[in-house]
């Protein structure tokens, strides 16, 4: 990858970086990559010593972004960052088993998960400095607009843009949560526009976009012969015979969703219709970029809004919803079964995204539904809210 970046015409000064410090120690790296993906992806899903984690994570997903276009590096970045500045592990993690244990292991558990010591009166400079890395990144676009790192450009100045927007707010007091909540917000409405924008050669790897009725009927008419049944004859009957009218639907429904994101406008609304959106796009197979965008999309549609948002400047209401605690039995046992068939197909693990739309899809949502039962479960939701009180008040 590392000689494919420079031939591709990557920065100049990264492949400085990797002509003398990568590319003569592959071996090195290579053990040093696969650890770090290995262990902090073990540790994010069990919420062990999350905030390093996630901290690990960053670095290691930033050099990616400069090795050329690639479509998923922001999309898994930006919800990991949301990690490491909200308290994740916490309240369904084992880091909140150890919490207030008093030992040395709950000692180092605390301090390990801490925030980076960064006086807020530094905040205004870092917002300046990611203010004008996101500058670099911009106005390097054209000079990249020939080589295959143009779109990484873009991410890149994006990600740096909502970083330095982040800081802004935490300056003036505002919290990590709700500011890391928006800046998944901003990001969801831009990834849904430039999907529709952008996007020109569909595939199972990505959103519809705008790409031709005959293109598109290609991609579904893979999908359905790799898909499960009802699946599949769903897609025969229904999406392929109309692949027009679903070309416009799909398009309509993405931009006006990411227009609102982006502007924050009806956010809780408009985050419920991508959510609904982007579970239509997984349970037809586009399995790639919908269930990543689906993570953050959650995160946008319960607890954006609150900042550089219209609905903030409006004034309307942002609590985020309440789920309701009865469908926390059928949620779990749907997602244990749909896991179960999923076993029961087997994934290839080199076979293409169409190839294995059928278990992959319902992967996706046996996660979906498992995270949905653990949330709404009353039990967990009382335990969540007595240790949120609790640390509230320590923290006083």
């Amino acid at each position: 990858m590392g000689e494919g970046a420079i031939e591709d015409g990557t920065y100049s000064w990264f492949a400085v970086v990797l002509e003398t410090v990568v590319l003569p120690y592959p071996e090195l790296w290579t053990v040093l990559a696969v650890i770090a993906q290995v262990g902090a992806a073990v540790a994010l899903i069990i919420g062990f010593w999350t905030r390093p984690a996630a901290f690990i994570t960053i670095l290691y997903f930033l050099p990616v972004f400069h090795l050329g276009p690639s479509r998923t590096s922001p999309l898994f970045t930006v919800p990991i960052v949301f990690a490491f500045v909200a308290n994740a592990g916490r309240y369904y993690g084992v880091d909140s088993l150890l919490w207030n244990r008093q030992d040395s292991l709950g000692r180092l558990t605390r301090w390990l998960n801490a925030p980076l010591p960064i006086s807020r009166r530094w905040y205004p400079g870092l917002a300046a400095a990611f203010a004008v890395v996101a500058l670099y990144y911009l106005i390097s676009i054209p000079q990249m607009s020939e080589t295959a790192v143009d779109l990484s450009a873009l991410e890149l100045t994006i990600f740096a843009g909502l970083v330095a927007g982040g800081f802004s707010y935490l300056a003036r007091g505002a919290a990590p949560t709700a500011v890391g909540a928006d800046a998944l917000r901003i990001f969801v409405g831009y990834r849904f526009l430039q999907e529709i924008f952008l996007r020109t050669d569909p595939g199972a790897n990505a959103l519809p976009g705008w790409a031709s009725a005959d293109a598109q009927a290609e991609v579904f008419a893979g999908l359905a012969e790799a898909h499960v049944e009802p699946m599949a004859t769903l897609i025969e009957g229904v999406i392929l015979p109309t692949i027009g009218f679903w070309v416009i639907l799909f398009a309509a429904v993405q931009t006006a969703v990411g227009i609102a994101l982006f502007v924050g406008y009806r956010t809780r609304l408009a985050g419920a219709l991508g959510v609904g959106y982007l579970s239509v796009l997984v349970s037809l197979g586009l399995v790639r970029l919908a269930p990543l965008v689906f993570a953050s999309a959650i995160i946008a549609a319960t607890l954006g809004g609150q900042h550089a948002s219209l609905d903030a400047v409006a004034g309307r209401d942002i609590v985020p919803p309440a789920l309701p605690t009865q469908l926390s039995l059928p949620a779990g046992a749907v997602g244990i079964v749909l896991l179960w068939v999923a076993g029961l197909i087997g994934i290839d693990p080199e076979a293409g995204y169409g190839a294995v739309a059928g278990a992959v899809s319902l992967v996706m949502f046996s996660f979906g539904l498992l995270a949905l039962a653990l949330v709404s479960n009353p039990r967990v939701a009382a335990a969540t809210e007595r240790l949120s009180i609790s640390r509230a008040a320590a923290n006083e």
